[in-house]
């Protein structure tokens, strides 16, 4: 490895990180949190931490970026494996399996940032607004190919089954029921995919 490299490896394991210990702190001591307290963290100096991000901001949308993607990740979450399956299974109601399994890594990651993106700072109100609409975006790209499928229940249209999606398979939902009733993460997915497939298709669909 020549020094070039070795020097952008170094570059990118200091930004991760820097990344980490903002999720950390981001999560236990919301917006407020000093970037000193962060960059302490890290292990870092406040300047290197600047010098990355410039702006707390641009740090938080980097620890949010982060937390819906996974660590080391580019490609948006439609566009990873289950979302090929999704599109490859003739059932929709198997289908919507695939997609609450893609979903099911992320929310543990960005639940214990939604108090923190719900601050009543503009900056961050902006930005989880954004990360919201990219949301309902890869629903309308998801519902679509379910519409494809097979019809959703009592006339349905693909606006509403984009809502039911937004309201029930949402890091709210998952937060509520991880953090406030004591589920873990496969008994939210089990019952999810049930809820969902009920929603959509109508019940004792299978």
């Amino acid at each position: 490895m020549g020094a070039k490299a070795e020097r952008r490896e170094r570059a990118q394991a200091t930004r991760q990180r820097m990344v980490a210990a903002g999720y950390k702190l981001f999560c236990a001591r919301g917006y407020s949190v000093p970037l000193t307290d962060i960059a302490a963290d890290a292990g870092v100096a406040v300047q290197t931490l600047y010098f990355t991000f410039h702006t707390k901001i641009a740090l938080l949308s980097a620890v949010l970026e982060t937390a819906v993607l996974g660590e080391g990740e580019t490609r948006a979450p439609h566009e990873r494996e289950w979302f090929d399956e999704l599109k490859a299974e003739p059932d929709p109601r198997k289908a919507l399996r695939h997609m609450v399994d893609g979903t099911r890594a992320i929310y543990p990651r960005v639940a214990p940032l939604l108090d923190t993106m719900r601050s009543g700072d503009e900056e961050v109100q902006a930005l989880w607004r954004h990360s919201e609409e990219l949301r309902v975006d890869g629903y309308r790209t998801v519902v679509d190919e379910l519409a494809k499928k097979g019809p959703f229940r009592d006339g349905m249209d693909a606006a509403e089954a984009v809502d039911v999606l937004l309201t029930l398979l949402s890091p709210d939902v998952y937060l509520l029921l991880a953090k406030d009733r004591g589920w873990s993460a496969e008994r939210w997915r089990q019952w999810i995919t049930t809820t969902l497939t009920e929603a959509l298709y109508g019940p004792g669909a299978p």
